[in-house]
């Protein structure tokens, strides 16, 4: 494969991009967009550092995965150049469907194309998107597909770019598996490169030598890879950091409150856009925004799907103003870390188990189960001194990770072992993530000096029966 420009990386080292790769990305809006996308979203009011975007990682994604397609060619000795070609270019476009801010606002996506329709901005299939845990990945595909005649004349197969995306013909699955699986390019880069940008090494580290120990010692076992025991303790790295980046980064405390506040924001906007009373400008820029997840906003639209076009227009919110200038929020969280969390419940293995049924919700599910919190907190707590608490007074975030590692497999005498099976370092990774908190609670603190210092109290004390009320409620 004969590359043209080489590009500086501080995770990497170097990235190489070849004739074709270079002429795509330079000059097409869809994947330039993507400078203009923080990687963490809200996470730089957090970690000041983390500002890196959605197309240095993509970068990553296409260079990593590079690396484990030529070494699962390597290992069934048949190097194809042409699935290589298009390994690299559906790592590249893997994350072109992205909204302003990242993953934080995913989670109102059918609300925002609700309120799109209602305005008449544009028709849409609602089910497309109601199919999907992942609505950017619906939008990727549509991207993709847009893509189409760019991607023919530069010499690829479009179908085959997105069946390694989507849905890979039996004879590519081992390769699809290295853009989303439980090891594959996209965690390995954002590993490492959130890592870097954050400066949360945690007592771990993952760096590309552990990465290029681990690649040489991939083996492809009829359709799946697994490992030679070298690599066992990199492995293990590579689990023990992802745990703690997600721990201490994309889930700390102020992270999730910070980000809590941005959706809220956003859904009172499409609230108010739905019902013919948002500000107009605001509004305006809401269906651009949606015309962009359907796949259908033209040259000069799709540079609207950013961070930059989106806190410009935002500031129009003064509470998105106030978010941004990092002033206190006016919220108490009930807990922080996992010693708070473990001293306020009894048992919270089982409320952890409770909330993780429902598993991550629509906003509209959220919303209805903390008001029905509220409500059932109101009665079983009292008034206190007059005061009751409104349902905008509680932030209700059910946090999600999952640490399973099962389908990464150690070499062994005996045959394949899942990497818990021998490692007591990947064990302690899951037992540590039943009892680290799934959901966080905060409270205004308004709320606190209006109702007296003891309302906290009443509701820690009342707090778990309350929640696993809410989630059996909800089930039914």
């Amino acid at each position: 494969m004969q590359y043209r420009k080489t590009i500086r990386d501080p995770v990497h080292g170097f990235i190489k991009l070849t004739e074709e790769e270079v002429r795509l990305i330079d000059g097409e809006p869809i994947i330039q967009r993507l400078r203009y996308v923080k990687q963490l979203g809200f996470a730089y009011l957090v970690y000041p550092t983390a500002t890196h975007t959605r197309f240095d990682h993509s970068l990553g994604v296409m260079h990593i995965a590079t690396q484990l397609g030529r070494r699962i060619m390597e290992q069934r000795g048949e190097f194809d150049e042409v699935l290589l070609k298009h390994l690299r270019m559906a790592a590249l476009l893997h994350d072109v469907g992205h909204l302003p801010f990242s993953h934080s606002f995913e989670i109102l996506t059918r609300e925002l194309l609700h309120m799109a329709t209602v305005r008449g901005c544009l028709e849409v299939d609602l089910a497309l998107f109601d199919r999907s845990q992942k609505p950017h990945e619906v939008t990727t595909k549509l991207l993709v597909e847009k893509l189409s005649d760019r991607l023919s004349a530069l010499g690829y197969n479009p179908s085959l770019v997105l069946g390694l995306l989507f849905e890979p013909p039996s004879k590519y699955r081992l390769y699809s598996s290295i853009l989303s699986g439980v090891f594959d390019a996209d965690r390995l880069d954002y590993i490492m490169r959130d890592m870097y940008f954050t400066g949360a090494a945690v007592g771990t580290s993952f760096t590309h030598i552990d990465l290029e120990r681990i690649v040489e010692n991939l083996e492809v076992v009829g359709d799946s890879f697994q490992f030679n025991e070298k690599a066992r303790v990199n492995l293990e790295g590579y689990i023990i950091t992802r745990y703690n980046l997600y721990r201490h980064v994309y889930l700390h405390h102020k992270t999730v409150l910070f980000t809590e506040l941005a959706r809220d924001i956003l859904a009172d906007n499409i609230e108010k856009c739905s019902e013919g009373v948002g500000e107009p400008e605001i509004c305006r820029y809401l269906c651009e925004l949606a015309r962009f997840v359907t796949g259908s906003a033209d040259e000069v639209s799709i540079w609207k799907a950013t961070d930059d076009h989106f806190v410009s227009v935002f500031m129009r919110d003064p509470r998105f103003r106030d978010l941004l200038s990092r002033k206190p929020p006016g919220y108490i969280p009930l807990w922080k870390r996992e010693k708070d969390f473990m001293e306020i419940f009894q048992n919270p293995v089982r409320v952890n188990e409770s909330v993780d049924r429902i598993g991550p919700l629509h906003w509209a599910l959220i919303n209805r189960l903390k008001r029905k919190f509220v409500e059932r907190l109101n009665i079983e707590v009292g008034e206190v001194g007059g005061c009751r608490l409104a349902p905008n007074d509680v932030i209700l975030s059910y946090v999600s990770f999952d640490p399973y590692a099962e389908d990464i497999y150690i070499t062994t005498a005996m045959g394949p072992i899942p990497i818990s099976k021998i490692s007591p370092l990947v064990e302690a990774v899951n037992e540590a993530w039943k009892r680290a908190p799934h959901v966080f609670l905060y409270v205004k603190r308004d709320v606190v000096e209006k109702c007296g210092g003891d309302v906290l109290q009443k509701i820690l004390t009342v707090l778990e029966p309350l929640m696993e009320l809410a989630v059996r409620r909800l089930e039914a």
